[in-house]
C-alpha cells in the first residue's frame, strides 16, 4: 500500500486526521510523504488522477468528501 493509499485509508475513519486535512492539509501531506503529483491530485479532489495513482474511487470520494459521521464506515 502506498503512502497516499494509507492516508485516504486513514481519512475513512481517524476523526483527528480528518480535521487535520481539512485544517491543513499539507502538514498531512507531509506526515504521510506525499509528493507533488499525489499531494497536487488531493488538492484538487480529482478522482480521475486519484484513481490513475492507484485510490480507489469510492475511498477517495468518501475521503475528500467532508460529510463524514460517526456512523460512516467505507470498505478499506
Amino acid at each position: 500500500m502506498t503512502n497516499l493509499e494509507r492516508l485516504v485509508n486513514d481519512l475513512q475513519s481517524d476523526w483527528n486526521l480528518i480535521g487535520e486535512f481539512f485544517d491543513n492539509a499539507e502538514n498531512v501531506f507531509e506526515e504521510y510523504n506525499l509528493n507533488d503529483i499525489e499531494k497536487q491530485s488531493l488538492r484538487s479532489r480529482n478522482l480521475e488522477d486519484l484513481n490513475a495513482l492507484g485510490v480507489n474511487e469510492q475511498l477517495a470520494v468518501g475521503a475528500l468528501s467532508g460529510a463524514h459521521s460517526s456512523g460512516c464506515h467505507a470498505p478499506i
